[in-house]
């Protein structure tokens, strides 16, 4: 096994249908990607929050955290002060909780894809995650 694969994990569809019915979103178990299509940027302090108050299951977590990224990746753009705060701390969450979240870390950070046109708007923003942590699976 390469020693990077035992990182590997995805979404949960138990822990999708518990997070949709936490949040009041949608979900039905046929659903494939939940977390890109319930994204929702308004919510992502909410996000925060329940993920640091309220999960103790990896599960949950990894779930939650994929729609708060994707959640950032909606709309990067509109990086104000509150924005840039939520991000701080979702990002010392995917820093400290690297190895739960490599496969999210991973995914949005698009490693092998030179051409920034190319990749989500939140890449380098996982991209500097990722060079905090890739150190940690050498």
């Amino acid at each position: 096994m390469n020693t990077k694969e035992q990182y590997i994990r995805y979404p949960s569809g138990f822990s999708e249908e518990k997070l949709a019915k936490r949040f009041g979103l949608y979900w039905d178990n046929t659903m494939q990607d939940w977390e890109l299509v319930v994204s929702d940027f308004g919510r992502i302090k909410d996000f925060i929050k329940v993920y640091q108050t309220e999960l103790n299951n990896d599960d949950d977590k990894f779930t939650l955290m994929g729609l708060i990224v994707s959640s950032f990746d909606d709309h990067i753009s509109d990086f104000d002060k509150e924005t840039e705060e939520n991000w701080n701390i979702c990002k010392t969450i995917l820093e400290k909780e690297c190895y739960l979240h490599y496969s999210i870390i991973k995914y949005w950070s698009l490693p092998d894809e030179k051409d920034i046109n190319n990749v989500f708007s939140i890449t380098p923003y996982i991209r500097e995650v990722w060079g905090n942590v890739k150190i940690k699976f050498t």
